[in-house]
């Protein structure tokens, strides 16, 4: 066992599984969690909680636990290659990297001063921009694309900046300052234009 600071993390062999546990000094119950994506089980304990009691709480939660499993296959079959929490954490963080020293190259080009950055995982768009306040929102599965997508994406916002929406004088500001944003974007949508 390794003692880190309020809390201890074993593993133990419960009914041929190696299950995760960590013991914390301020918990009260025991919990168990079904992690994604490989259905791998981790318990969270009160301090003085043995080996044994551990075992016997898991044993009498299987049929539980195969169920949470039988829903993350599930959920994986609806929609495969959802990105885990894990990957998430990893995309933040090239993307939270990456996009300041873009917004620092671009900005004095563009001639704009935006707000805070922010970095979240999106399901509909790429980046956001609230005008008003010049924050600037970027999606962080853009880390699993191309580059050059992520610069299109931080110019695309900035350019918003300049231009409210997506009209004929968005688009010609686009050119100037991205020409080729047109094939940038269509990386992004999964398609090749011309």
């Amino acid at each position: 066992m390794v003692d880190v600071s309020h809390s201890t993390q074993a593993v133990l062999e419960v009914a041929g599984e190696c299950i995760r546990v960590t013991r914390r000094r301020n918990q009260r119950r025991m919990y168990i969690r079904v992690k994604a994506p490989d259905g791998r089980i981790e318990v969270s304990a009160p301090w003085r909680v043995g080996d044994a009691e551990v075992k016997r709480f898991v044993s009498a939660h299987i049929g539980w636990i195969e169920q949470q499993r039988l829903q993350l296959a599930e959920r994986e079959r609806l929609n495969p290659g959802a990105p885990t929490p894990e990957e998430i954490a990893e995309w933040r963080a090239v993307v939270a990297a990456f996009t300041p020293v873009l917004v620092e190259r671009w900005a004095p080009i563009m001639g704009v001063k935006p707000g805070k950055l922010a970095y979240r995982n999106m399901v509909s768009r790429w980046g956001s921009c609230n005008v008003k306040t010049g924050r600037i929102c970027i999606n962080v599965q853009l880390a699993a694309h191309p580059p050059e997508c992520l610069e299109y994406v931080v110019v695309h916002e900035l350019c918003h900046l300049l231009e409210a929406s997506h009209g004929p004088r968005f688009k010609a500001l686009m050119d100037t300052f991205l020409p080729d944003w047109r094939q940038r974007e269509a990386k992004l949508r999964g398609g090749i234009r011309r």
